[in-house]
């Protein structure tokens, strides 16, 4: 056979390997352009998900960013007025009053401890008013004279709390724990809501005696009670033997609300 014949024979079987190779090719893309449009739709969802997740967790934390400046302006005029150096002793919002006291006595003792305010009936302070700190709630008022108020602590027992933990939105009673001066429990939390040590535990909204969100302390280890719930331990911020200044709390329309109740 001659070189020529050998070359040209050469070509064809490399021009038919040619066109089997893009006869496959195109059968590949046919066979996977239903993947492909899969994929891209895949994708194209993910990017809408993610697009329209984030702008809600953008308007969440703007929603959350103005709420946490008007509590730390809240704080600011509290502590303003604990140290004396707001323009006037009582702050009032549309919802609350807040008067500056100093805790002329306290006592712990057994099962049931209390302050003694230097506010009286005269300063607006009567029975059932709040008393309060900017990191606690510290107890109620149970007795008033003209310019004294007797405080039932917090660490007394039968005293109860409603309070709330942001991240699932679970309300609850919060109680002393019976011990020391800085623990306390949360009971009555359904076995099933998952709250892992420290997250922090607030004033509920549904207290009619405190403002909400007032933050209280962090949770702890949790147990299950002999009814099926939980009961969750929670490290107070306040160490409540080294108070000094405290603010007297009360709802603006409370005797309104009273009235409605009856």
């Amino acid at each position: 056979m001659s070189a020529g014949s050998t070359n040209t024979r050469r070509h064809w079987i490399d021009a038919a390997a040619f066109i089997l190779m893009e006869v496959a090719a195109l059968a590949m893309v046919g066979v996977s352009s239903e993947v492909q449009r899969t994929w891209m739709g895949g994708m194209a969802h993910s990017v809408t998900a993610f697009i329209g997740g984030g702008l809600e967790n953008v308007g969440r934390y703007f929603h959350l960013r103005a709420e946490n400046e008007l509590l730390a302006q809240q704080n600011l005029a509290l502590m303003q007025m604990m140290a004396g150096e707001a323009e006037s002793p009582v702050l009032r919002t549309e919802a609350w009053t807040y008067l500056p006291a100093q805790i002329a006595k306290h006592q712990f003792k057994g099962s049931h401890s209390y302050y003694l305010l230097d506010k009286g009936s005269v300063d607006g302070i009567s029975v059932n008013c709040g008393v309060i700190t900017p990191r606690g709630v510290v107890g109620i008022v149970d007795a008033v004279t003209p310019h004294y108020s007797y405080v039932r602590s917090f660490f007394s027992v039968g005293m109860t709390l409603s309070v709330r933990e942001d991240s699932t939105g679970v309300t609850g009673p919060l109680v002393w724990d019976g011990k020391g001066r800085n623990g306390a429990c949360l009971r009555s939390i359904p076995h099933h809501i998952v709250i892992p040590p420290g997250r922090e535990i607030r004033t509920s909204p549904y207290s009619g005696l405190f403002p909400p969100d007032i933050p209280l302390g962090v949770t702890g280890e949790s147990r299950f009670s002999k009814d099926g719930t939980q009961t969750i331990e929670v490290a107070l911020y306040e160490e409540p033997t080294r108070l000094r200044h405290v603010m007297v709390v009360r709802q603006t329309w409370r005797d309104e609300i009273e009235k409605l109740e009856q």
